[in-house]
């Protein structure tokens, strides 16, 4: 029977899959604290050992060095290979913990390390394409797997920066390879770009006060910064003014009802 699935349908809205890139220090890793708070219990693979910034909170992580290598595992300090906690992340034990949220933390540190097994692995091949054939492969199909998880997952990575043809500076994840960097983006329902913005203060008098430093995320085709957002209310702007990645979500996700709540409350 001819049984048709509705847009409007959870199928459809199902969990937020996400991409957040920007560069060191704007808070990608903090992240991961604002998708505990709104979605619940979250789970980070964590390539980065940069956990710091969440050490005041209890939220659970795995830390990878290396992308394939069993051999450099070591389970008694919570240390493995990507593809050995990605085996994990898909058994039924993992299913039954009840997490909500996954944060691989980053595609970045990934990246370089599968690059570097496979130019180990190629080190005798003439042929250099067959290495970047295996990248491309291995990176995009393991993004694609954690993409299409029945959590909410994000993914972060740096950004890297580039001159167009024109003499414009454009901004695409950090990862080896352009057209990986190129097609990474629409992989995604949401590409998020951190920005931050340092400007110096003035008293009253105009002196120098000290520094001032702004948050922002791109949510469009801003400034060089490729974001994008399924927002199908159109409730986001261009550019969000917050380093919280979750405000983006509650906006988009909020009933009419609050919406008009809100904008009355503002106008009064």
């Amino acid at each position: 029977m001819f049984r048709p699935l509705k847009t409007s349908g959870d199928e459809v809205k199902g969990a937020q899959k996400t991409l957040l890139y920007g560069h060191h220090g704007w808070g990608k890793t903090t992240q991961a604290a604002h998708m505990q708070e709104l979605y619940g219990k979250t789970f980070i693979i964590s390539g980065e050992a940069g956990l710091m910034s969440l050490s005041h909170l209890d939220i659970d992580y795995l830390a990878f060095n290396s992308w394939h290598i069993r051999g450099r595992n070591r389970p008694e300090e919570g240390v493995y290979s990507l593809q050995v906690i990605r085996e994990m992340v898909g058994s039924d034990e993992f299913k039954n913990t009840g997490y909500k949220c996954i944060v691989l933390d980053s595609l970045t540190e990934a990246g370089d390390m599968l690059l570097a097994e496979l130019e180990d692995k190629h080190k005798n091949n003439k042929n250099g394409f067959e290495k970047w054939a295996d990248y491309k492969a291995e990176m995009l199909g393991t993004v694609k797997w954690f993409r299409d998880l029945g959590y909410h997952v994000l993914v972060t990575a740096l950004a890297k920066e580039e001159t167009n043809d024109n003499g414009g500076t454009e901004y695409w994840p950090l990862v080896p390879m352009a057209t990986v960097q190129k097609q990474l983006p629409g992989i995604f329902d949401n590409v998020l770009a951190g920005v931050r913005r340092t400007e110096d203060t003035k008293d009253e008098q105009g002196r120098a006060s000290g520094m001032r430093v702004e948050r922002f995320i791109v949510c469009d085709q801003f400034g060089g910064w490729h974001g994008k957002v399924r927002d199908p209310r159109r409730r986001l702007n261009a550019i969000e003014r917050t380093g919280n990645i979750a405000d983006l979500f509650r906006k988009m996700d909020s009933d009419k009802s609050t919406e008009t709540k809100t904008k009355k409350d503002t106008t009064s």
